[in-house]
């Protein structure tokens, strides 16, 4: 409804207007905030052209904002009525600059769209925008005009004074005559700073040169010099992106089309460019000579973009020439003349931006002679050195640097060398892996590092060197992502395309694509290889690798099926047993019909065959040697097959029992093989919410106060924790937080030695006084709400997460059983137990069931748990814990029903809370996937990397995610709006897009029909600005404002950013005094020599190093000196800003993997700790010696680096020894009673 305002001041803005009119709109007896989804109605002010009738920005006289008449716009006709007779009344007004309005109704209907826009997005406070408005306006004056732009690196002569400006080596310049090189502009919206260069007469394509503002690290000007030149320089983190445009484009008329994709992003500039880009890429721009101006504007842009603006500087600039084609080729033969580690390391300095040309020659000398000698302690000191380089300090040279690093690591390794030598035990699940990180303009290398290893590493262990994982990342490390106005289509065909077909040639040694995994080709992640010669198998190649797996003909005319197959062979698993084919059938009759079978994925095993999957399991995981319950189900890889084993009480000894829709393809030897475990489900998983789901809850009828006491709770459980030690230990295990330094199992021992927390204040126990497990324990409740608020991910009482398994009840009547009990439609079961000892929890009665990605509101359902099975039947379910059991009859599987899942591993969620179920179900999506592609001949290794290529382009699985929820917080029909129904028929279609190579058409996806974005996305964004955000009235927004958190602000490089306290007696802390009893019975004495605890320097320096290295590499971000805190890796979290929650957590779980084994290193290796069970009292009092050593070395040198959490690592040594000595000495029967330590 439109209604025509007059009697406006020239003056007032559209902002005051609209503020005028949301002043009575937004309160009663227009909106009550009160009821179930309310929000404030969305209206427009329009400044129409009289003579056209269309708005426009202004229409007054001269530069006056209005002619004094405006156009109210109201979504739909009641409101306008209802608000037109309000203001009629005597007493209403609606005044603008305290002049009463004149109203009246209008008869003409306003444009659909518009209505549509106004009924379904959120109002947006005027304010913001006009500011914004403001400031675009301002950005759009500044002009800077640049003569030159040149590429090149910062560097300092040997024979340069200490503390000397460093120089500038030009190694890349673009300078014409016929115009200006380029321009410097601001582009708000985006966060960037743009040069576009071209001549707009001559020219049909412009390049432009992008520098993200997050990317510069620092900023000066400088001049006139001896040239009379004024020049900006920009010292950055990672290279500048690089994008292509048609100087003057074609127009469709469309405006989303037209918005989309007119610029081409580009791998590097020229030929020229290409080979210097990887190398040299910070910034010089000398400004034009003919604007006076230009420097300022400089100033006045930084200011705009929120950066420091540049301070006076003077750098010498010279054409070293370091990364000429023929130096480059020098050094690389150079390099290719030493073993792998050490090779691998040298070009890992080169490519990663620590060190240039002339730095290597400069320690050509040193490096040859260290290699001499042992080349695997050469490749660890240069591992270390490159840490070292990021952190040194200017005045100190390369060389200097390199020599401090040398003696450090030589001094460590002949003391580490002198104590005994401990092998320490093969660990068959992971590998030591290097690692490629491949970027628009760069390779970066790092590692080795501890990986999860597969089926094809773990054959060829011995050669893992030749193995490589190599990930196609943008340059910040995040995964590839780029706004709708720019396509990355010759990006990536021509440089990650060229990289996938043609191979990686490092340090000399050319690696070819192998393959990859499901999960890795979601991170854009595949394993490569180098060839090389066997003993029994001769040359191996990557074709004969895959070759060797199996019969794919089958499926080999698909691309994206056939690549799938060979994925299963890179799954990360872990080893368990083998099996000959007597112990093993696949011709078990699958239940239901096509396309919703209900076994979808499941087979089963005798519980003989779990028991030795779990005995081999427990070996390689002594911590779960203490639990009393053993998994119900595994998922598995096995041959060809994929997919979940349950535990079936009818099969006896050692068998298991296959479907045929577990078997992707024939495998060449089946006569024996190894089961490999891709998951044990033996702990229930934590239930939680998320924001999807609270999306379609909200939409389902739940109401936003059941989400709010939900929250309350959660943050009251996470801020309590710190009450008391048993609280802390359930918060730490119910979130899996501390886990690779066993704080939770420390605090455990700590608490029946007679500890507590500060908060418990008990005359009869002692305080905890260790700062660093007092903020272990602050870092994981920061951690935990960071979740809950951010994530939304709440934790939910009466609910589990559960992996989904079915009824195999009705295929025991097909087998003859009599007097069966099955499960019927709508009904579950479900018996949850805790493994470390707790009793069978029966879930019973109405529940719903879900699953992610929770987008389709029929995503949710609702069913009927059944309790415990009756007695007096055959009940195939009857001792399964920790699975959710479906029923498998029906003319459609329930999994199938929940975001289309199946049973081959996926987990469900099922909710017991009645406030949280939903008051009506919809009916489910029918998720019937497409047709696959196929080609008319049988697919070639370059198809699967087509398809590699092809996905990088395509995969929109989670933006058709993010894109669905922004629509469903903006429209009032929620996740019902129409285009929320069909982002998740394309999502789906996208989720199976690696199998059946079907992408999802961008140009059908559905966009937000408001650009900015819902408040809570706020922590998404490093630096958010108001005017980019709206505040949401949905439930997420609700949960979003409802608390803050106070920031645990970690030290910016890790390191201890206070100075040293004042030193305490060695052994007089709380902890140790406690201990002190136990310590003295086994050890005979309390205090330690100080020479004794100075002894345990060289493993603390080596653990040190290790730990710089894991701090340096696992960061978010690649900016340089960027690294995690020792707090952040011990308890397992990473508290930096992230857009891309997926990447935080792949980057959490690698970096606890690689915790996890420099723990066990120094347990195993460092402090002697015996694995075995039979032990005697000699080696865990050895053990006990040297870890309460390490414990009181830690402590004294708390204020170095690394000092704390290796003191947490001894302190957990410590305990483990007392309690396993503690056993030794108890009689047989207690100690059969007492369960073993963790």
């Amino acid at each position: 409804m439109e209604i025509h305002l007059a009697d406006l001041n020239y003056t007032a803005t559209k902002f005051e207007v609209k503020r005028a009119f949301a002043d009575v709109l937004h309160k009663s007896p227009f909106f009550n905030p009160n009821e179930h989804k309310a929000r404030p109605v969305n209206f427009e002010i329009e400044f129409r052209d009289p003579d056209t009738g269309k708005s426009v920005p202004s229409t007054g006289p001269g530069s006056l904002p209005n002619n004094g008449t405006a156009v109210l716009i109201l979504p739909y006709r009641g409101l306008g009525d209802q608000f037109f007779r309000w203001a009629t009344r005597p007493g209403n007004r609606v005044s603008v600059q305290g002049r009463k309005l004149w109203l009246k109704i209008s008869d003409k209907r306003p444009p659909r769209r518009l209505l549509e826009v106004l009924h379904k997005t959120p109002y947006i406070d005027p304010t913001a925008q006009e500011e914004r408005g403001s400031r675009l306006e301002r950005i759009r004056r500044l002009d800077v005009a640049l003569d030159a732009i040149q590429f090149g690196v910062y560097f300092q002569c040997p024979d340069d004074p200490p503390g000397a400006n460093r120089r500038f080596s030009n190694e890349y310049e673009i300078r014409r005559e016929d115009t200006v090189s380029g321009r410097l502009c601001l582009d708000y919206n985006h966060k960037l700073l743009r040069i576009e260069m071209g001549n707009s007469v001559t020219d049909y394509t412009a390049n432009h040169i992008v520098i993200d503002l997050a990317n510069i690290k620092k900023t000066g000007y400088g001049g006139p010099n001896a040239a009379r030149e004024t020049y900006v320089c920009f010292e950055l983190s990672y290279p500048p992106r690089f994008e292509r445009q048609q100087m003057y484009r074609a127009y469709s008329g469309n405006k989303e089309k037209d918005k989309k994709g007119f610029r081409e992003r580009l791998p590097s500039l020229d030929d020229a460019h290409e080979c210097v880009g990887p190398f040299a890429f910070q910034l010089r721009l000398v400004l034009n000579t003919d604007n006076q101006h230009a420097r300022r504007n400089v100033k006045h842009l930084c200011e705009e973009a929120g950066i420091r603006p540049p301070g006076k500087v003077d750098i010498d600039v010279d054409c070293c020439g370091f990364f000429l084609p023929e130096t480059m080729g020098a050094v690389g033969a150079w390099i290719q003349h030493f073993q792998w580690p050490v090779a691998f390391q040298l070009d890992a300095l080169l490519r990663n931006g620590l060190l240039h040309t002339g730095d290597l020659y400069d320690l050509r000398d040193d490096i040859e002679a260290l290699h001499g000698a042992d080349h695997e302690f050469a490749g660890d000191v240069l591992r270390h050195f490159s840490e070292k380089l990021i952190s040194k300090q200017r005045s100190v040279t390369v060389v200097e640097c390199f020599k401090t690093t040398l003696a450090e690591d030589r001094k460590t390794a002949e003391s580490l060398s002198e104590g005994e030598d401990t092998e320490l035990p093969l660990k068959t699940g992971t590998l030591k892996c290097y690692h490629a990180k491949v970027t628009p303009t760069k390779v970066l290398l790092q590692g080795p590092f501890e990986t999860q290893s597969n089926r094809v590493v773990r054959k060829y262990h011995d050669y893992r060197e030749n193995f490589m994982r190599v990930e196609f990342r943008e340059e910040t490390g995040m995964p590839l992502r780029w706004p709708k106005e720019v396509s990355g289509r010759l990006l990536i065909e021509q440089r990650f395309g060229h990289v996938l077909k043609k191979g990686l040639t490092i340090a000399g040694r050319l690696f070819r694509f192998l393959g990859y995994s499901n999960s890795g080709l979601r991170e854009h992640t595949a394993w490569f290889m180098a060839d090389f010669e066997h003993p029994h198998e001769g040359l191996v190649t990557p074709d004969k690798i895959r070759g060797d797996l199996g019969d794919f003909s089958k499926v080999n005319a698909i691309p994206s099926k056939y690549a799938a197959r060979i994925a299963q062979a890179f799954s990360a698993t872990d080893p368990s047993v083998r099996i000959t084919r007597n112990q093993w059938d696949d011709d078990m009759e699958d239940l239901g019909t096509e396309p919703y079978w209900h076994t979808d994925g499941q087979g089963t095993i005798s519980p003989g065959l779990r028991d030795k999957i779990w005995d081999v399991l427990v070996k390689a995981q002594p911590n779960k040697a203490s639990l009393t319950l053993k998994p119900s189900a595994f998922q598995i890889r096995f041959l060809g097959f994929k997919g979940v084993v349950v535990v079936d009480e009818t099969l006896e000894g050692v068998y298991m029992r296959l479907r045929p829709t577990m078997n992707k393809f024939k495998a060449h030897d089946e006569e024996e093989a190894e089961i490999e475990i891709a998951k044990a489900f033996v702990f229930p998983g934590t239930a939680r919410l998320c924001r999807p789901l609270v999306m379609v809850l909200e939409d389902l009828g739940v109401r936003t106060d059941a989400f709010l006491r939900l929250q309350d709770r959660a943050k009251a459980d996470v801020v309590t924790a710190s009450d008391s030690i048993a609280k802390t230990c359930v918060l730490l295990k119910k979130h899996s937080l501390g886990n690779s330094y066993g704080l939770r199992w420390i605090l455990q021992h700590l608490e029946g030695a007679g500890m507590q927390m500060p908060r418990e204040k008990s005359k009869e126990r002692t305080t905890i006084d260790n700062d660093f497990i007092l903020r272990l324990v602050k870092y994981a409740q920061t951690h935990i709400l960071r979740e809950i608020k951010h994530e939304a991910r709440i934790p939910i009482p009466d609910a589990h997460q559960l992996v989904g398994v079915v009824d195999e009840g009705p295929a025991y009547v097909n087998r003859g059983y009599k007097d069966v009990f099955c499960l019927k439609e709508g009904q579950i079961f479900a018996c949850v137990q805790d493994p470390d000892g707790g009793e069978p929890q029966y879930v019973k009665g109405q529940v719903s069931i879900s699953r992610n990605p929770h987008i389709h509101p029929g995503d949710v359902q609702r069913v009927h748990a059944i309790g415990k099975p009756p007695d007096d039947k055959l009940c195939f379910f009857r001792n399964l814990r920790n699975v959710v059991v479906m029923p498998s009859v029906g003319d459609r599987s329930l999994a199938s029903c929940l975001a289309g899942g199946d049973v081959d591993g996926d987990e469900f969620l099922v909710i017991k809370d009645p406030t949280l179920l939903p008051t009506g179900c919809v009916e489910p999506a029918s998720y019937v996937g497409v047709e696959p592609r196929r080609l008319d001949r049988p697919s070639t290794v370059d198809d699967i990397c087509n398809f590699f290529v092809e996905y990088m382009q395509s995969d929109v699985v989670g933006l058709a995610a993010d894109v669905h929820i922004k629509i469903a917080d903006q429209s009032k029909d929620g996740t019902f709006d129409e285009d929320c129904m069909k982002l998740a028929q394309l999502c789906s279609q996208a989720v199976d897009y690696p199998k059946n190579g079907v992408p999802v058409d961008r140009e059908r996806m559905p966009t937000p029909r408001i650009s900015i974005n819902p408040d809570w996305k706020k922590t998404e964004d490093a630096d958010p600005r108001p005017s980019d955000y709206y505040e949401s009235t949905r439930a997420l927004g609700v949960l979003f404002r409802n608390f803050q958190i106070k920031p645990v602000q970690p030290p910016s490089n890790g390191e201890p950013d206070a100075p040293p306290p004042p030193r305490d007696p060695p052994l007089s802390d709380a902890i140790s005094r406690t201990l002190r009893p136990g310590v003295e019975r086994h050890l005979a004495h309390y205090y330690n020599a100080d020479d004794d605890v100075d002894a345990l320097a060289p493993l603390f320096r080596h653990y040190a190093e290790e730990l710089r290295y894991l701090c340096l590499t696992h960061a978010l971000s690649e900016r340089g000196g960027v690294r995690l805190s020792e707090e952040e890796v011990a308890v397992g979290t990473i508290l930096a800003t992230c857009a891309d929650s997926r990447w935080r957590k792949s980057r959490m779980h690698d970096m606890r993997l690689q915790a996890s084994e420099l723990v066990r290193r120094i347990k195993r290796a460092g402090l002697r700790v015996p694995a075995g069970e039979d032990a005697g009292r000699d080696e865990l009092a050895g053990a006990l010696r040297r870890a309460w050593l390490a414990w009181d070395y830690g402590v004294r040198n708390q204020a170095v680096f690394g000092a704390r959490s290796f003191s947490l690592i001894a302190l957990g040594v410590v305990c483990e020894m007392l309690e396993r000595l503690a056993e030794l000495e108890a009689p047989k029967e207690s100690k059969e009673e007492k369960p073993k330590s963790g």
